[in-house]
């Protein structure tokens, strides 16, 4: 099961957070995309005095400071230019790609000068894929639909200016054709079960089959070549890209 303050306390989470806070500017209002269980948020109000916090389901959150709101990030009901920073993490990778743009164009829509950005770096969405018991799709690990890079990043919010971008952790999961085809032939049974995401094309939450005789032994050998082209090369790429934008003609 999904454990969200397991994770968060982890060395790797705790460093993609401290370099988010590093980069993120104080001023009066922000709006965080993507709120959850506000965890930033309550971060966030010791650098502004108005955290706007947007979720698919408004945040169950009762305190001073912060303001609970239902929302979309591709349609957002906000004026333009209505917060000094738009704060958006681990978001837009789990947009679909054809409203990509449409959200991007958003966040620079209602931001007033900034916007902090922070997503998976050159994602190798092949690897954890799993399998939905339901529906039989196959899904991207986490339910990530994106891959991102500096250079994408630019493109999709081509209206802002970046002030600030680090390349930040290490160990991106890595794979390869033959572990890929091998892990289909099996049904993926050592994806991302655990993931708080369920299955990206009918809900349902994601079950990990069981691995028996010579499913088991295919496995093996693909998880064995993985763990190879990891240590040769995964270990030492950096995990997230965060960008502190600056809107054209802002200052």
């Amino acid at each position: 099961m999904f454990d969200i303050a397991r994770q968060r306390s982890s060395q790797r989470e705790q460093t993609r957070i401290a370099d988010l806070m590093e980069i993120t500017p104080s001023a009066a209002r922000v709006l965080e995309i993507g709120a959850r269980d506000c965890y930033l948020s309550r971060r966030l109000t010791a650098r502004y005095a108005e955290v706007v916090a947007l979720d698919l389901t408004a945040p169950t959150i009762q305190e001073p400071g912060i303001e609970p709101v239902a929302g979309d990030v591709t349609a957002l009901q906000f004026e333009d230019a209505t917060f000094d920073t738009v704060f958006c993490t681990e978001v837009l990778e789990h947009i679909p790609p054809a409203k990509l743009q449409q959200a991007c164009d958003e966040i620079v829509r209602v931001s007033a000068r900034y916007a902090v950005i922070g997503v998976p770096y050159r994602q190798n969405l092949r690897a954890n894929r799993t399998r939905c018991a339901q529906c039989g799709a196959v899904n991207p690990t986490t339910g990530h639909l994106n891959r991102f890079d500096r250079s994408r990043l630019l493109q999709l919010f081509s209206g802002m200016t970046p002030r600030v971008v680090h390349l930040v952790g290490r160990g991106r999961a890595v794979t390869n054709p033959l572990s890929v085809a091998l892990y289909r032939m099996c049904g993926y049974p050592y994806g991302s079960y655990d993931q708080e995401e369920g299955c990206i094309v009918c809900g349902a939450t994601l079950k990990r089959p069981r691995v028996r005789g010579i499913q088991w032994l295919l496995c093996f050998v693909a998880r064995a070549l993985n763990q190879l082209q990891y240590q040769c090369y995964g270990a030492r790429q950096p995990l997230w890209i965060h960008v502190l934008f600056e809107k054209t003609g802002s200052n």
